[in-house]
């Protein structure tokens, strides 16, 4: 079976002066990169069955907001305290265990765990030559033949690595 793997950074944050990082709000700004990219999956055909994002307030405010714009229910968004902040191996733990009947899945989370998670899964070159970097808003999609747990023998694809200034 061909499965997705949408993996996005959140959206900018507000600035954080007297707040604890996990407590940071979605900016406008965020909103407004969110609401670009979105849309841009939405019209290429990248629409998850499941977002499943990290529980900080910026990462999912991101995922519920991707989520409306995706035309999906509340009840295909998930919160998970273990990707706030989490390495590639936290993330592909995680990836193990999603639903077999899901072929394309959002994972919603933070830097530098996103980019070492994608450089590692797509392989570096690949990350590299796409762009290498996952500012705010980046979404990458690897792609690959076979189960959830088989992530990283498939040998994904990149597919794309989008900015928000790239699909507009």
């Amino acid at each position: 079976m061909t499965r997705q793997l949408l993996v996005l950074r959140h959206g900018e944050a507000e600035n954080g002066s007297g707040i604890e990082d996990f407590d940071r709000a979605l900016a406008i700004r965020g909103y407004a990169e969110i609401e670009l990219v979105a849309n841009w999956l939405l019209k290429e055909g990248f629409v998850p069955e499941l977002i499943v994002g990290s529980s900080a307030e910026r990462t999912a405010a991101t995922s519920f907001h991707v989520a409306g714009i995706l035309e999906l229910d509340e009840t295909q968004v998930a919160v998970d305290q273990s990707l706030y902040l989490a390495p590639k191996k936290i993330m592909l733990d995680l990836v193990a265990t999603l639903p077999e009947e899901a072929r394309c899945v959002m994972i919603v989370g933070h830097n530098p765990g996103l980019e070492d998670f994608v450089s590692a899964v797509a392989g570096y070159d690949s990350f590299a030559n796409a762009g290498g970097k996952m500012a705010t808003a980046t979404v990458a999609c690897l792609e690959f033949e076979g189960e959830w747990n088989e992530i990283m023998p498939a040998l994904p694809t990149l597919k794309f690595l989008k900015r928000p200034l790239d699909v507009v």
